[in-house]
């Protein structure tokens, strides 16, 4: 019975020790995408965020949010090459920035940062808030992916100036 209470002993140690290790304070993901686009017309894509609705694939909108499948993004400032946003799965929420700089003389290189602090004591809450992390990074990838192919093909009233 002893060792019993001691092996139960250190295997719990030993779970709670794994959470505090494998699993950060600070969770940090982005992502990036080259654009053959100049970084002007990116950044004034980035810039005018009333134009979102154009490209994000969202569910639907509610006010300055947009609802996807799983959570909601609220869009907030938008400052010289980069938007502000708060991204919220359940009751946690992650702010999200996206940036469009110069990548070259034709192209932009268009960028996503998520910082999320996860310093809790419970070992369940770390775990919780982890997976919503990475829920909320696979979220993400197509709404790049739909920035990508708006921001990449050609604007009607070029192809329409052009005839």
């Amino acid at each position: 019975m002893k060792y019993l209470k001691i092996t139960a002993s250190i295997l719990a140690i030993a779970f709670i020790y794994f959470f505090y290790l494998y699993i950060p304070n600070k969770i940090v993901f982005a992502g990036t995408d080259y654009l053959p686009k100049s970084k002007d017309s990116t950044k004034r894509g980035i810039l005018e965020i009333q134009y979102w609705d154009k490209w994000m694939p969202y569910k639907k909108i509610d006010g300055h949010s947009f609802v996807f499948e799983e959570g909601k993004m609220e869009v907030g400032d938008a400052f010289l090459s980069s938007a502000k946003c708060k991204y919220s799965i359940d009751d946690v929420y992650v702010p999200v920035i996206f940036t469009a700089v110069d990548a070259g003389s034709d192209s932009s290189l268009f960028r996503y940062e998520c910082n999320m602090y996860n310093r809790y004591f419970s070992p369940i809450k770390r775990m919780h808030n982890y997976l919503i992390a990475k829920k909320i990074e696979q979220q993400l990838i197509p709404i790049m992916a739909a920035a990508k192919k708006y921001y990449s093909e050609p604007a009607v009233k070029d192809t329409v100036a052009k005839k």
